[in-house]
């Protein structure tokens, strides 16, 4: 074995492979001529439970209840954040909901999606495979779904501390008894989607072996169509491991969706185990540009509108809110659904600025959501926008809150 591979940030080769695969799950490609990086892209529930792992292993101690602060855990992440591009799937979902979660047999890929971490920060081979074991059976208890989670961390350490493709390989097909001596493009033509560890994690390993380095691999494992997040995020987590490199253009694309408390994890777990860490994203203002015109948004945005007290959401943009983004009819304040009500027909400007005031704070307090405010005021109630972009002068240094361009210009002078 060669020197360690480090040279990169651990955990950002499984979240981008599942970012580039989220377009495409649901809407299969066979090609690997697509566009890498598209803006629909987003990561999905493969990333935060990854993360959710990641977050497990930093905070876990030799004499914890590793099933129970793994289900805490992972429970609070999927409590942050609720709806991910995709859901969640349908039995996990019940099992985050449950009042007293236990395994459910699954040998679905879930349980080699979110393991990565465990890859990265293993001391040895069966210590890999130990953890592994415990991050899958508090859901995934079954022979099948404990294997997919074991394959994969083993094939990231390996990776990760210099063995061969060919070493890699012969480990996995020896232990797990996968068949890698494919390729994708027999693989390709009659490969369906299947959400179980038995016919997800070997092609996804495959993709791997193909790849000449990870973004070859990222179009490769994509292409094969099927779960294809969860393909990728699989081939993503050995790929980074194994060529010790992510395109910048590629980490770039995929910390800009990422929210600050998501980052804060990926470099914590960076720092403790010795890879490269993330440089904060910074974003400037016209990256916080309400666009003129919204007909859908990401799990994490929200749609900013104009209200009356009595929350008739009848026209302009109230009307938008409650026919897209879930404002509920009878509610003039506050977070609804994808939405938020600020009030500005009920008097003066001096009416509405205790209302901003308090979205701005909300906003503070909720940085994994994107504010889109709206030009509230400006229509039916009949303000100007040099009688309401004032009011927002605090929501200037408000990294999540958008505003629009009139009002920046307005702002800026």
């Amino acid at each position: 074995m060669t020197n360690e591979h480090k040279n990169y940030p651990a955990l950002i080769g499984a979240i981008a492979g599942d970012t580039i695969g989220s377009i495409y799950e649901f809407n299969n490609t066979k090609r690997t001529d697509f566009e890498l990086l598209q803006p629909s892209m987003n990561y999905t529930d493969d990333s935060l439970m990854t993360l959710a792992v990641a977050d497990w292993l930093l905070n876990r101690d030799q004499d914890d209840d590793d099933a129970h602060l793994l289900t805490n855990t992972m429970r609070y992440w999927a409590n942050k954040y609720p709806c991910p591009m995709g859901g969640y799937g349908s039995r996990f979902h019940r099992w985050l909901l449950s009042p007293s979660p236990k395994p459910y047999n699954s040998w679905g890929n879930g349980a080699a999606m979110r393991v990565s971490a465990v890859g990265y920060a293993a001391d040895s081979i069966e210590q890999a495979m130990d953890l592994a074991k415990r991050s899958a059976e508090i859901t995934h208890n079954h022979p099948e779904g404990i294997k997919g989670a074991q394959a994969t961390a083993a094939a990231i350490f390996m990776a990760r501390t210099g063995s061969s493709k060919e070493e890699i390989r012969d480990y996995v097909e020896q232990h797990f008894g996968y068949n890698l001596h494919r390729t994708c493009d027999e693989i390709r033509p009659n490969y369906h989607f299947d959400e179980s560890c038995q016919g997800t994690v070997p092609e996804a390993m495959v993709a791997f072996f193909d790849s000449q380095d990870f973004e070859s691999a990222m179009r490769l494992a994509v292409s094969l169509g099927g779960d294809s997040d969860t393909l990728a995020c699989i081939t993503g987590g050995i790929a980074a491991a194994f060529y010790n490199d992510i395109p910048q253009t590629i980490v770039d694309f995929v910390v800009n969706n990422l929210q600050t408390d998501l980052i804060e994890v990926v470099n914590r777990f960076c720092t403790r185990y010795g890879y490269k860490t993330l440089a904060k994203p910074t974003r400037h203002r016209g990256d916080r540009i309400t666009p003129a015109r919204i007909t859908n948004l990401k799990p994490n945005e929200v749609f900013v509108f104009g209200s009356n007290l009595a929350g008739f959401h009848g026209g302009g943009a109230a009307h938008i809110a409650h026919a897209k983004f879930g404002a509920i009819w009878g509610q003039g304040v506050g977070m609804q659904g994808q939405s938020y009500a600020i009030p500005t027909m009920q008097g003066g400007v001096e009416t509405i600025k205790p209302f901003v005031d308090q979205f701005i704070d909300y906003a503070r307090q909720n940085p994994i959501y994107r504010f889109y405010v709206t030009r509230i005021g400006c229509g039916i109630a009949g303000f100007t926008d040099e009688e309401i972009a004032p009011l927002f002068r605090e929501a200037v240094d408000v990294e999540n809150v958008c505003l629009p361009t009139e009002w920046w210009e307005l702002l800026d002078k």
